[in-house]
């Protein structure tokens, strides 16, 4: 019998410390080697997980006490912004035609198109449109080769369209471009580069990233709110003025949409917090719930995730303000991209909500995006 426990009680143990050895190996594995710090130094802060600390020979991560990671802090010069918390209409046009579904047994379906792809060419003849797409299949009436993008590779694929009606047909759906309403996060006066959503623009049918070949945003006004409520994301509601265009788009990431403005943005500026900074607290988010004037809302920082792949969620947030919850239940599509403040400096933005509890969701630190939209400049 103390045998059989003795053995139970070493297993245990070496099961729990494989699982310790492995989570320690993955928080090393993500935490950066190179922290940004303003000109005169670290001023101290801490993550979710693990501290960082400065010690005599220099900065480092602790986990429980332990030194796990050293870090070298690399001075920055603090970047302001202003901040803009208004909404607005962006258009997408795919750089290509997005698959959105291939029909059952068509041509497309036996070659093995899937839904998520994104055809360039047919023929040879470069399509960016469904009409160009259409027109180029029309082409050919025997062997039709299709060049298409997958996961970031490129795929040859031959099919033989079937005739319907005098008309070719290769049993696709697709999509040449996305429009919406988002919120605007922030412009730089210097460069005229503007930051907004916090997070790509994806296909409505597909969920996947439309790659960008070009696009424009423009004015847009709230009218009315669909409130959030468990179970079921709101959304702003508002009229998109297509023929006021204020922007150009450069770059649809998963850190948000990034490009140029036309004309400079009135405002606020704000000094930009780095991400170590950024602390479990209170906040607030400048959003736009109603014509096109922002205001500023209390929210929590409750939890702070620097390890997490996707960098669109490196906050959890609450919304606590009674004023905004009782307008919008909590967080509400349409909101991603608006500001958060702290400590009277830029934080983040807010990406996604929590659709079983609309009162909270994810946000992204100000770091991430304004080193993406240095790619803009």
């Amino acid at each position: 019998m103390n045998k059989t426990l003795s053995k139970f009680i070493i297993g245990t143990a070496a099961a729990v410390l494989a699982c310790l050895t492995g989570a320690i190996s993955c928080i090393y594995a993500v935490l950066p080697c190179n922290i940004s710090v303003p000109a005169g130094g670290f001023e101290g802060g801490g993550f979710s997980a693990a501290s960082l600390r400065q010690t005599n020979g220099g900065l480092c991560y602790y986990l429980g006490g332990i030194p796990i990671k050293p870090a070298s802090a690399v001075e920055k010069e603090r970047p302001t912004v202003t901040l803009c918390g208004t909404p607005f209409g962006i258009k997408v046009r795919a750089n290509g035609v997005l698959v959105i579904s291939a029909a059952d047994h068509s041509p497309a379906a036996e070659a093995g198109i899937r839904t998520g792809d994104v055809i360039t060419r047919v023929n040879g003849k470069r399509v960016c449109t469904n009409a160009e797409f259409a027109e180029a299949v029309q082409g050919v009436s025997d062997k039709t080769n299709i060049i298409l993008e997958r996961g970031g590779g490129t795929i040859s694929v031959a099919l033989t369209p079937e005739n319907h009606g005098g008309k070719l047909k290769v049993g696709l759906y697709v999509r040449d471009s996305a429009a919406g309403i988002g919120t605007l996060t922030f412009y730089d006066k210097e460069t005229g580069v503007f930051g907004g959503l916090g997070h790509a623009v994806n296909d409505a049918s597909t969920g996947d990233e439309i790659p960008l070949k070009s696009g424009e945003i423009t004015r847009a006004e709230i009218f009315d709110v669909v409130c959030s409520k468990e179970g079921s994301a709101g959304e702003l509601c508002g009229e998109i003025h297509s023929e006021e265009i204020i922007g150009e788009l450069a770059q649809n990431t998963p850190l948000g949409v990034f490009g140029t403005l036309d004309y400079p943005v009135e405002g606020k500026e704000y000094e930009a917090a780095f991400r170590h900074e950024v602390h479990a607290g209170k906040a607030t988010v400048l959003t736009t719930i109603n014509g096109e004037e922002p205001r500023e809302y209390d929210i929590e920082i409750e939890r702070i995730n620097l390890f997490g792949l996707d960098g669109s969620k490196g906050m959890v947030i609450r919304i606590t303000d009674e004023a905004l919850l009782s307008e919008t239940g909590g967080i509400v599509r349409g909101m991603s991209g608006s500001p958060i403040i702290q400590d009277g400096r830029f934080a983040g933005a807010v990406t996604h909500v929590l659709v079983n509890n609309p009162q909270r969701g994810y946000a992204i630190f100000a770091e991430n995006m304004l080193s993406q939209a240095e790619n803009v400049r």
